[in-house]
């Protein structure tokens, strides 16, 4: 049986091909400014259009091209067991800060997780209380500013 072995070099060398590619680009960009052959204050010399058409796209590319490699190297990682992917927690709005956090079956917690699952479940009960009062107390305001009113 035939194992593959997983080599970073690849997506190191294209991702530092990158960016050499895309300071080249950004050379390109400042060089009439640097290299002074674009007088201040006056209108673009055809040099100037010239680098900044060709620096924009190549540096573009080459920023493009770096994230794709990244991006390809990530995938690897996870692919061969080295990195591993966080879940993605899903945020409802209000309904799920009422509903405490508990740890899947068979899932083991560090003392850190345990410790902020329970800090997160006694915040989220107690704003929803506050919540509950806050509503309670306007209620009771408004029937006290009826009869009042009636009574005048």
């Amino acid at each position: 049986m035939q194992s593959t072995r997983f080599t970073v070099s690849k997506y190191v060398c294209g991702m530092v091909a990158s960016l050499i590619i895309l300071l080249a680009g950004g050379w390109l960009i400042l060089a009439p400014f640097a290299l002074g052959y674009q007088p201040y204050g006056a209108d673009w010399v055809d040099q100037t259009i010239n680098d900044f058409a060709t620096g924009i796209p190549v540096a573009v590319v080459a920023l493009i091209s770096f994230f794709l490699f990244l991006a390809s190297a990530l995938g690897s990682l996870r692919a061969a067991g080295l990195l591993v992917s966080r879940p993605q927690a899903q945020v409802s709005g209000i309904a799920s800060s009422r509903v405490p956090v508990t740890p899947e079956p068979g899932v083991q917690q560090s003392d850190l997780d345990r410790t902020l699952s329970t800090l997160a479940a006694a915040l989220a009960a107690d704003l929803a209380a506050r919540r509950q009062a806050s509503s309670n107390q306007q209620a009771n305001q408004s029937i006290e500013h009826l009869t009042q009113r009636r009574d005048m």
